[in-house]
């Protein structure tokens, strides 16, 4: 079946673009999203072009819950998926889509005997530890786990890693990528999407440096002002990660990549190479102003490869667990390559969180409470202004500048 399927990137706006694109639809599968804020519209929007029944929305605030269930249609609200379970609903899939620190925890919660897949948002995990764990509860209760690195399903990332394999550059030797926003923001996605564009590469060590001189906070986790970081592969491949040194220039999904016949810059959108044949603009065949990045096709084609999985039409899927623990432990290997100034050969033996660490140990400077600040804090519903959320969520405009909008106001105030 051929169908219009709308873009909707939610988080950043109200849905605008559209394109055509063979999608079949999947045979009856139910979902259940936990934490319905900002980045559970895109899951559930994914759901949606998947053909994919939600059937369950759990939430502490009943507000966001009933949102969910008025805008997305039906389904049934549940403040734990405690509650959800003991009324005896059991989805196939459940979304994680809560804070970094809530991953493994819910995750754990989630992996029971009937549910046969977990998407959890990315980061995976702050801590190899956490993230072990999650493989191994989702592992003894026979549920496939995967992490949403959604981007991995843009039309100009699967340009990239179709000409890398083809050697249109030759063997490829090094890439780069700048980025801003954090490792555990932004970092988790360039790091997964050069993997990604190069074939999935094994890292063998990790190299890095880092400072924090303010009281830098995301989504509760605290995090480094900037950082520069070298990944060496087993096939001899280098990435040079730079995040928040220099905004100029930076993106969460923009690579560049050098050859031994050529180079290439590839996005999220788009993809070129330079060989002896000059510049060339490859075709992605839909407009780059149409090529879903969070929301519309990227989540929806997730999920659809998640459902493949799940009835083995599907041998895997590309972003399983295993590739995504790969990219926990390039980060945190680079934020212990810092805490011990080493090269840090992997596999990381660190299980915890080396920010934390250092800290702890004086390694970095420590900040008040009163010093700190969230990167992120904006999206924390609580008491903010229901009603003025309300009127501008009537205007079309999406939760991410709604509560942006209401943050900057309370601010004012």
């Amino acid at each position: 079946m051929t169908i219009v399927l709308q873009s909707n990137t939610d988080h950043l706006g109200p849905a605008n673009t559209y394109f055509r694109r063979d999608l079949p639809m999947c045979a009856s599968m139910t979902a259940a999203i936990v934490g319905c804020g900002d980045i559970a519209h895109a899951h559930a929007c994914g759901y949606q072009l998947a053909g994919v029944d939600i059937i369950a929305y759990i939430d502490p605030l009943a507000v966001a819950r009933d949102q969910f269930r008025q805008e997305y249609g039906g389904g049934v609200g549940y403040e734990s998926i405690e509650e959800m379970f003991d009324a005896g609903v059991t989805p196939d899939m459940i979304s994680i889509c809560a804070w970094h620190l809530l991953h493994a925890p819910l995750t754990v919660a989630a992996a029971r005997p009937g549910v046969k897949a977990i998407l959890c948002e990315k980061p995976m995990a702050v801590g190899l530890g956490d993230a072990d764990g999650m493989i191994e509860a989702c592992e003894a209760a026979g549920v496939k786990l995967a992490i949403s690195h959604q981007r991995r399903f843009t039309l100009g990332w699967e340009k990239g890693r179709e000409l890398v394999a083809a050697g249109h550059i030759g063997e490829p030797q090094f890439a780069v990528t700048k980025l801003g926003h954090g490792l555990l923001n932004c970092g988790t996605h360039a790091i997964d999407g050069a993997r990604f564009v190069l074939g999935d590469p094994t890292p063998q060590w990790v190299m890095g440096a880092v400072h924090r001189d303010t009281g830098r906070i995301e989504r509760d986790v605290p995090i480094e002002d900037g950082c520069l970081g070298l990944v060496h592969f087993d096939n001899g491949i280098q990435l040079m990660i730079e995040s928040d040194l220099d905004m100029e220039g930076a993106t969460v999904g923009t690579f560049q990549i050098r050859g031994a016949d050529g180079m290439m810059e590839v996005g999220e959108t788009h993809c070129r190479t330079m060989t002896s044949q000059g510049w060339e603009e490859h075709d992605l065949g839909v407009p780059r102003e149409q090529i879903d990045v969070i929301g519309g096709q990227a989540n929806g084609r997730q999920a659809k490869e998640l459902v493949a999985w799940i009835d083995g039409s599907s041998e895997t899927h590309r972003c399983a667990a295993a590739q995504s623990r790969v990219t926990v432990e390039i980060m945190m290997a680079l934020l212990e390559s810092a805490r011990q100034n080493a090269v840090i050969q992997l596999p990381l033996q660190e299980m915890g969180y080396p920010l934390d660490l250092m800290l702890e140990e004086g390694k970095l400077p420590h900040h008040d409470e009163a010093d700190t600040y969230d990167i992120r804090a904006f999206l924390k519903r609580d008491d903010i202004d229901e009603a003025a959320y309300t009127e501008l969520r009537a205007t079309g405009m999406g939760h991410h500048p709604i509560m942006r909008t209401l943050w900057d106001r309370a601010q004012a105030d």
